[in-house]
C-alpha cells in the first residue's frame, strides 16, 4: 500500500536547521530526518509565492510559462490515487477551481496571541491532524500538507526567545505579528537579533513536533509508512538585503535567504537515509518523484525523480521568478535581475538597462558579495540564457543550451 506525505512549512529557510550547517540554534528532531532521509543541499524555489506556485507545480510546469492541467496530478487522477491538500493558509481554498486536487480542507483562522505551551500554538494543531492520519488505516492517497509555518502566527512561548538570547542581549521582541520592513540601509543588529531569536523559537517548535511525527511513523510497519517529503515554498528575509519577512501580495526581494530551501525526503523504513544530494534540486521534482514512487510514468518535460537520478549530471540551472524578478541559478553562479515591465518581448529588451548581480555559488551563500562589475561575461552570458530559458517557458519550447562558462568553476 503507497501513499505519500509532502509537508510544506512556508517562510521556513535552510538556513535554520543544523543539517544544512546552522551550529546556532539545535534541532535534533530535523537531524534525525536528515539521518533517515535522502537530504538535498540546493534546493531552489521556482516562486515563493504558494498561490503563483502550486497550480503550476500540480501540473508539471514552470511557473513562468502557462499551467497545464493535464499533467502530474491527471496522472495520479486517472490511477485512483487522491491528491489532498490540507492548509491554514485561506487564500489557497481558490486551488479547489484552479487544480486537479481530489479535495482542500482548510482550518479555521485562529486568534494570534503567544501560546502557553508548544502544545497550544498553531503550529501543534497542524501537526495533530498529520499524526491522527497516521494512526488511520493505511489508503493510496497524497496529502499535501501546507503550513504557513513562519509566515503564521510566531505564538512559541515567549520563554523560546529567552532561551536562544545571552545574558548581555536586549530582550527579545514580544511579537506575535510576523514583521514586515523594507531598508534601503543596513538595519539595526539588535533589532534584528531580537527578530532572529523569535524567528527561531519558531523553529525550535517546529523541530519539536516533527519529531513527534517522526516517531509516529517509526511505530508503523514499514509497509505501513509514507514517503515523506519535507520542504518549503520558501524561506523568511532576515535583514539581509534590506529585508525583514515577507507578507501577502507584498515584495519579496529575490536571494537566497528566500529561495534556499530544505529538502528532505524519507522513504518508507529510511531506506537510503544519510545521502546528501549536492546538486541543484527544485521544488518542480517534488509531485515526479511522487507520482513515479505509485509506479507511474512522468513525462521528461515534467521534472526529475529524485531518487533515481544524479542531480549533478541532470540538473543545470533553476530560473525562479516572482512578478518582475528573476533570479538564475547554475551550480556555480547566482544572477539576479529585474525586467523592466511585462510587455517588451523578451528577445526585444535592451539588455544594457538592465542591472544584474552576480555571486558565486556555492561559496556565497548568503549573496552578498556582487562581483557582477568583475565577471561581466559572466553576468552577460546568463542574462542573455536566462532570457532564452524564460521565452521558452513562455512558448513551451526546448530548453536552449547552457554556455560552457556558466557549468565552469570560478
Amino acid at each position: 500500500m503507497r501513499r505519500a506525505l509532502v509537508l510544506v512549512v512556508d517562510g521556513w529557510g535552510a538556513g535554520f536547521l543544523g543539517c544544512y550547517g546552522n551550529s546556532w540554534l539545535d534541532t535534533p528532531a530535523l537531524d534525525q530526518w536528515a539521518c533517515q532521509s535522502v537530504l538535498f543541499e540546493q534546493c531552489i524555489s521556482e516562486c515563493p509565492d504558494p498561490l503563483v506556485l502550486y497550480p503550476h507545480l500540480f501540473g508539471g510546469t514552470h511557473p513562468l510559462g502557462s499551467q497545464d492541467e493535464s499533467g502530474l496530478m491527471t496522472a495520479l487522477a486517472d490511477a485512483d490515487v487522491p491528491v489532498h491538500l490540507l492548509t491554514d493558509d485561506p487564500r489557497l481554498a481558490v486551488l479547489r477551481d484552479t487544480t486537479r486536487l481530489a479535495s482542500v480542507e482548510t482550518f479555521p483562522e485562529v486568534a494570534e496571541v503567544a501560546a502557553g505551551s508548544a502544545e497550544e500554538t498553531t503550529l501543534a494543531r497542524f501537526a495533530s491532524v498529520l499524526l491522527d492520519w497516521l494512526e488511520e488505516p493505511a489508503r493510496e492517497e497524497v496529502i499535501w500538507a501546507h503550513m504557513l509555518g513562519m509566515l503564521g502566527p510566531w505564538d512559541a512561548p515567549y520563554s523560546y526567545r529567552q532561551d536562544l538570547a545571552d545574558e548581555e542581549d536586549p530582550a527579545p521582541p514580544e511579537i506575535v505579528q510576523p514583521p514586515f520592513e523594507r531598508e534601503n540601509r543596513e538595519f539595526d543588529s539588535d533589532h534584528v537579533l531580537g527578530i532572529t531569536q523569535a524567528y527561531a523559537g519558531q523553529v525550535t517548535v517546529l523541530d519539536m513536533l516533527l519529531g513527534e511525527i517522526l516517531a509516529t511513523i517509526e511505530e508503523l510497519p514499514a509497509d505501513k509508512q509514507p514517503l515523506v517529503v519535507l520542504t518549503s515554498t520558501g524561506g523568511y528575509p532576515l535583514g539581509l538585503h534590506g529585508q525583514i519577512g515577507r507578507v501577502e501580495d507584498g515584495p519579496v526581494r529575490l536571494y537566497s535567504d528566500t529561495l534556499h530551501v530544505p529538502l528532505l525526503v524519507r522513504r518508507p523504513d529510511a531506506v537510503e537515509g544519510l545521502t546528501r544530494c549536492l546538486g541543484i534540486a527544485r521544488l518542480g521534482d517534488v509531485l515526479p518523484t511522487i507520482v513515479e514512487s505509485f509506479g507511474l510514468e512522468v513525462a521528461p518535460q515534467d521534472g526529475l525523480n529524485l531518487l533515481q537520478v544524479r542531480l549533478n549530471d541532470s540538473r543545470e540551472f533553476v530560473l525562479s521568478g516572482l512578478g518582475d524578478q528573476r533570479c538564475f541559478r547554475t551550480n556555480h553562479w547566482s544572477l539576479r535581475y529585474h525586467l523592466p515591465d511585462d510587455v517588451t518581448p523578451l528577445d526585444q529588451l535592451d539588455l544594457d538597462q538592465i542591472v544584474t548581480e552576480l555571486f558565486v555559488k556555492p561559496d556565497d551563500r548568503w549573496e552578498v558579495s556582487n562581483i557582477a562589475d568583475r565577471c561581466k561575461n559572466i553576468a552577460e552570458t546568463g542574462l542573455r540564457t536566462a532570457l532564452a530559458i524564460e521565452q521558452a517557458y513562455r512558448e513551451g519550447k526546448l530548453m536552449p543550451e547552457i554556455p560552457e562558462e556558466l557549468l565552469t568553476e570560478v
